[in-house]
């Protein structure tokens, strides 16, 4: 899972990403101290809870960044970023990697193309 997540990072100006359980709690993350990752995990979640409804994903504007965030069936993916990221291209790719974080978790450690 680590290194889906690690992908991330190679994207311009993503600066972390944490999977968790839709509640919040870490799974995996790359780019994060411990503790910044539970926080991510728990204001994700939060977010999700509050202001998701039924939308996948989610881009929020903070001062300094950007916090984008897709659910999957049992993962929700959370990825800072610098502001003024555009959404739509990231997201296919946030969608892309948490159907996979999904299929790890579920198949235990494969999954298939």
């Amino acid at each position: 899972m680590e290194q889906e997540l690690q992908s991330l990072l190679e994207y311009q100006d993503i600066l972390g990403a944490v999977a968790s359980t839709i509640d919040g709690l870490v799974v995996a993350s790359a780019g994060f101290e411990s503790d910044d990752a539970e926080t991510v995990a728990a204001a994700g979640s939060a977010v999700v809870t509050d202001a998701g409804g039924d939308d996948t994903a989610l881009a929020v504007e903070l001062d300094g960044g950007s916090l984008f965030l897709t659910r999957g069936a049992e993962l929700m993916l959370v990825v800072c970023a610098e502001p003024g990221i555009p959404q739509d291209p990231l997201a296919g790719v946030m969608q892309e990697s948490v159907r996979r974080l999904d299929a790890l978790l579920v198949g235990g450690g494969e999954f298939s193309e």
